[in-house]
């Protein structure tokens, strides 16, 4: 990114969004492509005493070392850097790589090594940001030209706010103590499940002190969600994400889950059947349980296939199979994977009254 975007924006990530006071430290998990936003941002941390480390790997070389050693090895958690994790007051991670010429097992075998950190996070309520970043490799890897996924993200992150936020906590006061929620789509969806006494939560970029006392401790930039854990058992019926989901590098798109009591009973796709099937068989604990609710709330999101940017498209919802056990959620699911996918055009009818109708946001 250019200098000017890199000092701005380090100084929200830093004193707006995260909070990051004298004597904290930092530690900053970054793609070789993003190093750049990577050091503005610790440098940031410099000027007010907080102590940032850097750890970066490119695409390449993550791609030799997921495919090349014994899986066994993949699988194992790096003691060290499960120890700097756990030393650390704050965690930032930036960008995703593009790992298309990974198998879904050996992404599998990463994902839960990389369980004991997350958790080690949980345990401490670390603060965390997750960042999406362009790249030519994410670029060529979901297929669109990257100045235009580069402007997506940019424009997402170019949003008022303040008036995000006011949005976000106008519909989480709406939705707290309610219950049963409706969600239909043009698309087939058709699937009822319960919130009732689980906290509904506004991503709006900032960590305050009311979200750190709850467990509210992370966020995503792009920002712009309000999400619930709904109760693990209690999903039932059809859900089709028309919005194509990239794991990793690989596609999954028109996907249909079929829920009874919570958990994925039947599941077909358009595209990448046999990826979806390979990272449930790959990964660990409760997998195929619904995780996790959320309406999309960033009035200048698109679709371009990352998650990050994706999730937020306003008048979108997307659900999650998978972990959801962390102090941001208060669910019950211990799982190595969080897998979000996305619809669009949603009804949602909470305790009989209309939220959201074809995906227009009725408040």
């Amino acid at each position: 990114m250019e200098d000017t975007f890199n000092k701005r924006f380090a100084r929200q990530v830093v004193n707006i969004a995260l909070r990051i006071t004298e004597g904290e430290n930092v530690y900053i998990s970054t793609l070789r492509d993003a190093l750049d936003l990577a050091e503005a941002i610790a440098l940031e941390c410099t000027y007010i005493g907080a102590k940032p480390l850097i750890t970066t790997v490119s695409d390449e070389y993550l791609t030799r070392a997921l495919v090349e050693p014994k899986e066994v090895y993949v699988e194992s958690t790096p003691k060290h850097q499960l120890e700097a994790v756990g030393a650390s007051d704050v965690y930032i991670g930036i960008g995703k790589p593009a790992l298309s010429a990974v198998p879904m097992s050996r992404i599998g075998a990463w994902r839960r090594s990389r369980k004991p950190i997350g958790d080690r996070m949980d345990e401490k309520g670390t603060r965390w940001v997750a960042i999406a970043y362009p790249t030519e490799n994410r670029a060529k890897e979901v297929g669109i030209p990257f100045m235009k996924l580069k402007s997506a993200i940019l424009s997402a992150l170019d949003i008022d706010y303040s008036k995000l936020g006011e949005k976000g906590h106008q519909l989480t006061e709406l939705l707290t103590d309610s219950d049963e929620v409706h969600l239909t789509s043009p698309h087939g969806t058709d699937l009822v499940f319960s919130a009732k006494d689980r906290k509904w939560i506004v991503d709006d970029g900032v960590i305050s002190e009311e979200d750190v006392e709850m467990g509210d401790v992370g966020l995503n930039l792009p920002c712009g969600e309000v999400f619930v854990c709904p109760r693990e058992d209690s999903a039932n019926g059809t859900a089709f994400f028309d919005v194509p989901s990239n794991y990793y590098g690989h596609r999954v798109n028109q996907l249909r889950l079929e829920f009874k009591q919570g958990r994925v009973i039947e599941y077909d796709a358009e595209e990448g059947r046999d990826d979806f099937e390979n990272v449930l068989n790959s990964a660990t604990g409760d997998k195929d349980r619904i995780g996790e609710f959320a309406i999309g709330l960033n009035p200048r999101a698109s679709f371009v296939a990352d998650i990050l940017v994706d999730e937020k498209v306003l008048g979108s919802v997307h659900i999650a199979l998978g972990n959801n056990k962390g102090p941001a959620y208060g669910g019950q699911n211990d799982s190595s994977i969080h897998w979000d996918f996305v619809m669009t055009k949603p009804t949602v009818v909470v305790d009989g009254e209309i939220l959201i109708e074809d995906g227009q946001i009725k408040i």
